[in-house]
């Protein structure tokens, strides 16, 4: 099974809610911060178990704000995964201002395999993230496609 089947993302109000939280925080210092969701895929759905949040540098730039996370704890993330018997499907992270995937969300994203969902909440996640102001792309043979409507293939338990 891989996650280009995926029809289906079942995500409890926890994880949506401690994700929140984790963009918040890093907004109010006025940084961007990767979350990652992992859990177990039985295609057609796949369902959220963990929140990961790896170590990370943010970047205030005068062209904008970036963040960076490291190859080594990218290969801690993925042993963990292999360990743990999940799969890494969805990125979530905040902009400043409206949602949208920059170039370098395009360029240097964490979840990287076909089918991976990448989510962007406007304005640092204020009016959190199932929102009309997120936005949720899918990550396609030829690059990252916008969903529309954005939380279509969502369930939130």
């Amino acid at each position: 099974m891989t996650l280009s089947q995926l029809e289906l993302i079942s995500v409890s109000r926890t994880i949506v809610h401690e994700t929140e939280g984790h963009l918040r925080r890093a907004g109010r210092r006025g940084l961007e911060l990767f979350v990652l969701w992992s859990g177990t895929l039985s295609a057609p759905e796949f369902t959220v178990r963990t929140v990961h949040v790896p170590p990370q540098t943010s970047y205030r730039m005068k062209s904008g704000l970036m963040v960076r996370v490291d190859g080594d704890a990218l290969h801690q993330l993925n042993s963990w995964l292999y360990e743990h018997r999940e799969v890494l499907a969805v990125q979530v992270h905040a902009h400043p201002t409206n949602a949208f995937h920059s170039d370098t969300d395009d360029t240097y994203p964490i979840v990287t395999a076909t089918g991976s969902i990448s989510i962007v909440a406007a304005d640092f996640c204020r009016d959190g993230l199932i929102s009309d102001t997120s936005a949720v792309y899918r990550l396609g043979e030829n690059g990252w496609d916008g969903l529309d409507p954005p939380f279509a293939m969502f369930r939130v338990t």
